[in-house]
């Protein structure tokens, strides 16, 4: 199984989102960090999507399902603090996707 390009990516990504509360970009840099999050994600998702079912680690459908969910309902509130919570969200849910690639790409190669 290969992993997406934007594997590493994601690492470097996840990190900006869940960096201190004082580390916080401004609503246009929240709002581009989300957009790349997302885009980001979705890949990982459709990868880890594709990857057979027996070759996915516990949490793998959960992890699935949390994305399907964060990605479509967007922010929960209104404002820079709602915008940034949905973007650190993101990011967690991204950290357990590439935790499933990575295990399911160990398994296919066993």
């Amino acid at each position: 199984m290969n992993m997406p390009q934007d594997h590493v990516d994601a690492t470097a990504l996840v990190a900006r989102a869940l960096a201190p509360y004082g580390e916080r970009p401004g609503p246009e840099g929240v709002a581009a960090l989300t957009d790349d999050l997302i885009a980001c994600g979705q890949q990982l998702h459709d990868a880890l999507c594709r990857t057979p079912s027996t070759q996915r680690p516990a949490g793998a459908f959960e992890a699935l399902a949390e994305w399907e969910y964060f990605a479509a309902v967007g922010p929960l509130g209104s404002g820079p603090h709602a915008h940034w919570n949905h973007a650190r969200g993101l990011a967690r849910i991204i950290r357990q996707l590439v935790r499933a690639l990575e295990h399911a790409a160990g398994a296919s190669a066993s």
